[in-house]
C-alpha cells in the first residue's frame, strides 16, 4: 500500500514538472516566433522514364527500358532574426530514401553489375547557412551553401524551370546540387550581387571517367577532408532563380591533399572552373543556358593514383581523366498560354576536351543531347513536364539513344 502511494505521488510530481516544462517551452517558442519571421517551402518530383540502352559492349543492338523514380522531395526553411541575420536550410530526400544500390553498366566488358559508394537514396541536409548583414547591402554567410558553378546548383526547385532538368549532361562534368562548407562575403551593387568565399576543396580520389570531377564532391564519408581549400567568386545580375538573371562564376582549389591515401599522389591536382549562366524571361519567350569550362592539373598522375586504389574505391577502367572539359547548354522556351509552354534544348559535354600525353581521348564521353518538351501547369502548385530527346556520342559504332521522360512536380510555401 505504501509503495503504491509513493508511486502515485511520484507520478503526480512527474506530471506537474512535465506540464510546467511543456508550458515553459511553449512560451519560449511563442516568444521566439513573435520576434522573428519563419518561412518554409517544399517541392517534390516523380519521374517516369523510357530510354534506350545496350546489353553489353559487344552487343550494340539497343533495347528499351522503363523505370519510375520518386526523384526528390525537399523542405526549405528560412528563419529571420530581428538583428539583421537569418538562418537558411534545405533537407532533401532523394530517390525515396536511404539504401545501398547496384549500378549496371552494359558498356563495361560483358555487362557488369557494380556496387557504388553512392547511396541508392539519400536523406541529406544539403544546405545549412547563417547569414549576418553587415550593412543594408552586404553580409557574411557561414555554413553549407551552393557553389554556383552550374544551373543544377541554382535552379534546385523543378518548378522554377519549364524543362525536366536545367541540364541533363551537367552531372557528367561537375557535381550536381553542389554545396560546400565555408564562408562567403556577399555585396549588392545596384542590380548586381557579388559573392566571394572560401570552401573546402574536392577529393581527387573519386574523380572518374564518367563524371570527371563530379565524384570529388565529398559526400561519401561522415566528415569532410579540408586540408585543401578552394576559392569561389561570382557576379549575378538580377536573379537566376526568379527567371531574370545572368551570372559569371569562378572556382579554383587543389584536391590532392583531401585524399585519404596521400601516398598515392605526390603532385598537385588543382581544379579550375569558369562558368556563365543565364535564365531569363522575355515576354512569352524564356532563355536558359550555361557554359562551363574547367581544367585539372596533372590529370594523368591523378588517373594513375586512382587506378591503384583497393576495394570499393577502385575505379577499374574508369580511372582515365581529361585535363580539360567543357559543357554547353542552350534552351529556348515559349509560353503558348498561361498553362502550356514548349521548349527546345541543345546540350554538349566533352570531358576529354584535352588530355595529357599518356592519356587517350575517350570519344564515348563527348556527348550531344537534343530534346523537345512541353510543360503543362495544372495549377499554381503543380506541373507535368514531357521531354523527348536523343543522345549521340562520338564513339564510332555506338548508336544514338532515345530518352523520353514524364515528370510530375509540385511545390508549396507556408
Amino acid at each position: 500500500m505504501f509503495a503504491g502511494v509513493v508511486v502515485l505521488k511520484f507520478e503526480s510530481f512527474f506530471k506537474t514538472v512535465f506540464m510546467r516544462m511543456l508550458g515553459f517551452s511553449s512560451l519560449f517558442f511563442v516568444t521566439l516566433f513573435a520576434h522573428a519571421e519563419f518561412e518554409i517551402s517544399g517541392y517534390g518530383a516523380i519521374d517516369y522514364r523510357q530510354y534506350d540502352t545496350f546489353r553489353s559492349v559487344n552487343d550494340l543492338k539497343s533495347y528499351k527500358r522503363t523505370d519510375l523514380d520518386l526523384a526528390e522531395f525537399a523542405l526549405e526553411g528560412e528563419y529571420r532574426f530581428t538583428n539583421g541575420s537569418e538562418l537558411e536550410f534545405e533537407i532533401e530526400i532523394e530517390h525515396g530514401g536511404v539504401g545501398t544500390a547496384y549500378e549496371f553498366d552494359p558498356m563495361e566488358e560483358f555487362g557488369e553489375f557494380e556496387t557504388e559508394l553512392e547511396k541508392g537514396g539519400e536523406v541529406v541536409l544539403s544546405e545549412f547557412s547563417y547569414f549576418k548583414r553587415m550593412s543594408e547591402k552586404s553580409g557574411i554567410r557561414i555554413g553549407k551553401f551552393p557553389v554556383r558553378m552550374g544551373l543544377g546548383s541554382v535552379l534546385t526547385n523543378p518548378n522554377t524551370n519549364i524543362s525536366h532538368l536545367p541540364s541533363r549532361l551537367e552531372q557528367r562534368m561537375i557535381p550536381t546540387s553542389w554545396n560546400e562548407l565555408g564562408f562567403q562575403y556577399e555585396q549588392q551593387v545596384s542590380d548586381f550581387t557579388l559573392r566571394i568565399g572560401a570552401v573546402n576543396g574536392l577529393n581527387s580520389e573519386f574523380f572518374r571517367t564518367y563524371n570527371w570531377i563530379g565524384g570529388g564532391y565529398q559526400r561519401h564519408f561522415e566528415t569532410i577532408n579540408a586540408e585543401d581549400k578552394a576559392i569561389t567568386a561570382s557576379v549575378e545580375y538580377g536573379s537566376l532563380k526568379k527567371g531574370h538573371g545572368i551570372a559569371a562564376a569562378f572556382y579554383q582549389g587543389d584536391s590532392a591533399n583531401n585524399r585519404y591515401k596521400l601516398d598515392k599522389l605526390s603532385v598537385p591536382a588543382k581544379v579550375t572552373i569558369y562558368s556563365f549562366l543565364a535564365n531569363y524571361q522575355l515576354g512569352r519567350f524564356s532563355l536558359l543556358g550555361q557554359y562551363v569550362k574547367g581544367t585539372l592539373d596533372n590529370s594523368s598522375e591523378v588517373a594513375v593514383a586512382n587506378s591503384t586504389l583497393g576495394n570499393l574505391a577502385n575505379p577499374a577502367t574508369f580511372s582515365l581523366l581529361g585535363s580539360s572539359a567543357v559543357l554547353r547548354v542552350a534552351q529556348i522556351g515559349y509560353d503558348l498560354s498561361d498553362d502550356f509552354s514548349v521548349y527546345g534544348k541543345h546540350e554538349y559535354v566533352n570531358t576529354f576536351l584535352s588530355v595529357d600525353e599518356s592519356v587517350p581521348v575517350m570519344s564515348r564521353y563527348e556527348v550531344v543531347y537534343n530534346a523537345f518538351g512541353v510543360c503543362w501547369k495544372i495549377d499554381e502548385g503543380a506541373q507535368i513536364k514531357f521531354e523527348d530527346g536523343v543522345e549521340n556520342t562520338e564513339l564510332s559504332g555506338l548508336p544514338a539513344t532515345h530518352h523520353f521522360t514524364v515528370s510530375f512536380v509540385t511545390g508549396f510555401e507556408i
